[in-house]
């Protein structure tokens, strides 16, 4: 089942977006199903990268970003 959303945009915004699907050939509904689902990724990698430096912090391991992103590599 699909849903349809209205969104209102500033205008320069207006112009990239109309600018952007015209160069790439992709239609407003494409952009904004990308832009939302980039944006749904990034907010569920934050979450789980807050939870894993609690659990870190939480055994004792004070660890950067960069040493935990080599260990689970």
């Amino acid at each position: 089942m699909r849903h349809s959303v209205s969104i209102s945009l500033p205008e320069g915004m207006f112009r990239q977006l109309k600018s952007y699907c015209i160069k790439e050939d992709a239609n407003w509904s494409e952009v904004a199903r990308k832009a939302l689902r980039d944006f749904f990724y990034r907010q569920e990698l934050s979450r789980l990268r807050g939870k894993a430096l609690l659990e870190a912090e939480r055994k004792g391991l004070h660890l950067t970003e960069e040493e935990i992103f080599k260990k689970v590599s």
